[in-house]
Order: C-alpha cells, then sequence, then structure tokens
C-alpha cells in the first residue's frame, strides 16, 4: 500500500450469527434460551416433535472466537499502523482482490513480469496460504517456472511527486531504506539481480534503468544493488563514477564501441579509451550467507554523498544483524540526483539458468530512517535488534562491516529468549482445542459428569 499523509486504514473483522437455521430433514429451530444453574447457556428448540439442547460456554466461545478472528486475519500487521517515515508498506493482504485491482492500489508503479493488463504467474503472482506467508495468509510468489523460461521478476517503487503512474515526476530523497522478508525455495540455486535502491533527477523518471555497462557521469543515476552469489554469499554490486572498468580482452573492437556509442547516447561517453563497465562487487571477509527455506529478514539502506564528496554510505542488516557498511561513497555531482526508487526484484534472464529459482517476499516497507524487523518490544535503550537503529546487532569493539557473531540467526517465528512463539496455523489449532474442550465440559456439568 502507497501511504500518504501517513493514512492509516483500520481493519476490521465482521461475525455473522444465524437466528434461525433448518436442520437436514427437519423443522426450522427457534430458539428459547436461558441461562443454565451451572454457568452454560442453554438454547431450547422443537424439531419434529424431539427435543434438544444446545450447550455453550460464553466466556470460551466468545474468547476463542477473537483468537480465532485475530488468527485468520492480519491485523497485526505493520501495514495497519505505519509509520510516518514510511513511504511504502505492503503486506499483500489485499491479494483475493486479483492481480490488476491489487497492483492498481498497491504503492508499486512498474511491473516486470506483467502484460498491460495482468501478470504472468509463471513469473510472478500472488499467493493465498499462511504456511508461505510471513505474516497474514498471503504473499508474492516468484516461480521462474519453465513455461516463462525460468525468469525472474520484479515490482519497482518510485516516489512520484503527485500522481502515481509511470513517468511521474519524482520526489527525491538524501537516503532509503529498503525491508522485506524474504523466503527463498530449499533448492534455489541462482539469482542475476537482487534487491536494489537507486535514483534520478525529480524530470528524469527513466533515467535510472537501463545504464549496465557505462560509467556513471555524476548526474544521470545512482543505484546499489544487493546480490548473491550461488553459495549465497551477500555482497554490494555498485556502479559509480570512480568505479573499475574493463578494458581489452572480450572488451575490445566492435563489442566494445557498441557499449560505448550506447553510453554517449545516455551523455556518459567512454572519455579516455573503450571500456566496459559492470557493477563492482563490496563484499565481506567472513561472508554473510542467505538462508534458505525459512523466512529471512533483510534490510538495506543507501545515502547519497555530498556533491564534491565521498560521504556516501551503503548497508544491509540480515535478521536486524548489521551484515555489512560500506561508507566513503562517491555516487553523484550533483544535488539534483537523488533516490526516489526501490526495485523488489529477482531478476533472471532467459537461458540464465536450466531450473526453477522460487523466492516469497512479504511485508515490503521503503522508509527515510530504519525498519528493523517488527520486533518493537526492545526499550532497553540500546542498539539491539529490535530499536530499529543504525547499529542494530553492532557489538562494541567489532567493526561497522559485522559484529562478529556466526551463530545461526534466531528462528523469524519464535519469540525473543525462547521458542514459544507460534504461527498462525498453530493459533488456530489451540483455539479449536479450547472451544472443543470449553463445550465437553459444559456437557459433562449439564448432564452430570464430573469434569477431569
Amino acid at each position: 500500500m502507497r501511504l500518504e499523509s501517513a493514512q492509516v486504514t483500520e481493519r476490521t473483522g465482521r461475525l455473522g450469527t444465524r437466528a434461525e437455521g433448518r436442520p437436514p430433514g427437519g423443522e426450522a429451530f427457534r430458539p428459547e434460551s436461558k441461562m443454565g444453574e451451572r454457568g452454560c447457556w442453554i438454547a431450547r428448540g422443537q424439531v419434529g416433535g424431539a427435543s434438544y439442547v444446545l450447550e455453550m460456554v460464553l466466556a470460551s466461545l466468545a474468547s476463542t472466537l477473537v483468537t480465532l478472528a485475530l488468527a485468520a486475519s492480519p491485523t497485526d500487521s505493520e501495514c495497519a499502523s505505519p509509520r510516518p517515515q514510511w513511504l511504502l508498506c505492503e503486506d499483500f493482504e489485499r491479494g483475493d482482490r486479483g492481480w490488476t485491482e491489487w497492483f492498481a492500489a498497491s504503492g508499486f508503479i512498474d511491473c516486470n513480469g506483467c502484460t498491460d493488463t495482468s501478470n504472468d504467474p509463471n513469473r510472478i503472482e500472488l499467493v493465498q496460504d499462511a504456511a508461505l506467508a510471513h505474516s497474514g495468509h498471503w504473499s508474492l510468489h516468484l516461480p521462474g517456472a519453465a513455461p516463462a523460461e525460468y525468469r525472474g521478476a520484479a515490482l519497482a517503487y518510485r516516489s512520484c511527486a503527485e500522481d502515481p503512474r509511470p513517468g511521474c515526476r519524482l520526489a527525491g530523497h538524501e537516503e532509503l531504506y529498503f525491508r522485506t522478508w524474504v523466503r527463498l525455495a530449499n533448492d534455489h540455486a541462482y539469482v542475476h539481480h537482487f534487491l536494489a535502491l537507486a535514483g534520478t533527477r525529480p524530470d528524469a523518471y527513466w533515467d535510472a534503468d537501463g545504464n549496465a555497462g557505462c560509467r556513471p557521469n555524476g548526474q544521470r543515476w545512482a543505484g546499489t544493488t544487493i546480490d548473491f552469489n550461488r553459495d549465497h554469499e551477500l555482497f554490494f554490486y555498485t556502479y559509480h563514477p570512480t568505479m573499475s572498468c574493463d578494458v581489452g580482452g572480450y572488451c575490445s573492437g566492435e563489442y566494445a564501441q557498441n557499449i560505448c556509442d550506447g553510453c554517449a547516447g545516455k551523455n556518459m561517453p567512454c572519455t579516455d579509451r573503450l571500456e566496459c563497465c559492470w557493477g563492482n562487487t563490496f563484499g565481506l571477509d567472513q561472508p554473510v550467507v542467505l538462508e534458505r527455506g525459512r523466512w529471512v529478514c533483510l534490510e538495506m539502506h543507501m545515502r547519497l554523498n555530498t556533491p564534491g564528496a565521498a560521504d556516501g554510505e551503503m548497508a544491509f542488516w540480515v535478521d536486524d544483524e548489521l551484515a555489512h557498511r560500506q561508507t566513503d561513497m562517491h555516487w553523484r555531482d550533483i544535488p539534483e540526483l537523488q533516490l526516489n526508487k526501490a526495485w523488489l526484484q529477482h531478476y533472471i534472464a532467459a537461458g540464465d539458468t536450466d531450473q526453477s529459482n522460487q523466492i516469497w517476499f512479504d511485508d515490503v516497507v521503503v522508509s527515510t530512517s530504519r525498519i528493523g524487523c517488527g520486533d518493537d518490544d526492545d526499550d532497553d535503550d540500546d542498539d539491539g535488534p529490535g530499536d530499529g537503529d543504525d547499529d542494530d546487532g553492532a557489538q562494541a569493539g567489532t567493526s561497522d562491516e559485522a559484529d562478529g557473531s556466526k551463530d545461526a540467526p534466531a528462528d523469524p517465528a519464535s519469540s525473543a529468549g525462547c521458542d514459544c512463539a507460534m504461527d498462525a496455523a498453530s493459533r488456530r489449532g489451540v483455539a479449536l482445542w479450547s472451544l472443543a474442550g470449553g463445550l465437553a465440559w459444559c456437557a459433562r456439568r449439564r448432564h452430570g459428569r464430573p469434569s477431569r
């Protein structure tokens, strides 16, 4: 959902009741109710001359229905009460509207993997399955299926100044944070490009796209991408004006000339010699792996440099632990170049792979300040996980690149300090057992049987 003026949509549920029913083969049941002597609510009626008794425990039933309603609906979604700094919050819980209506109401502007009217479900789709959602019942699924030649897909958020549409005039930001919960399939093996932040000038919507091979000129665009290799080790992949580029070998002759001609047409000419510029990587001495088969909270940050200085910064966190921070970056030379784009992407081109590489996204936020992973109970004034501070997860006496801890991250489904949290399906199961137990207790009391 696109957030405007901190607008919050309150979600409510309705519990329907039935005043009159007709059991199979019987007459209509018209209840006459009273409170029984043991606290059980007794409803009596006549069906075909045979009497029967319905016994319910009001308190147990009411609390159980509330529990079921909470478990069955995403009322605890962050998007129900977004922070003022959030520009986008999407939990995909409006997926029941269908792709076209959902996309039109979402904060995303561009879709790679869609036609003019809808999505290609072999590349990108909304799925309703609580077992495949981080929260609620819906998530975004990129199947990379064989009929689509195993290609990936992407959704783009753009900070439009007015009407959100492709080609809009853009509002810019000096820095942006981008967080998503992500789950890779157990057999996931490959991605070409992953999450990205980027930007351009207010009246140059498309200039942040299609710049591969070119050395940035500090005026057209700026951006950085979190990628990972076949071992799922995370790193930054970044273009900048002082980047290293390839010269000679494959990058020579007609091939190199065609690249430089294309870059010149975008006002980024090869000034000294023919060169081929592909993103420079900024990795870690001790790699951080994006685990497969579970939900992982991944957040990235990009802060542009002051024009004329190399003081820009990029960082990313995994499960609220600072994994990497890169300082002294130089991306721009003019103040008009600002950040206004977030790519929720899992880009795979046709021919890149010979298998499906499935991925799910959920609970996506774009913000002008740290987001964190949703644990708002950490109020101890430190910089520990859950605070949403810039140094979340960093330990005293360690470098900014990592906190030195290589312990396995906590299961995002567990609560802090224990493994006692339950997912939605478990909560529904407990609620149903509670209801059954309450009804059985009432029946035993009603018919004189001792409850155990």
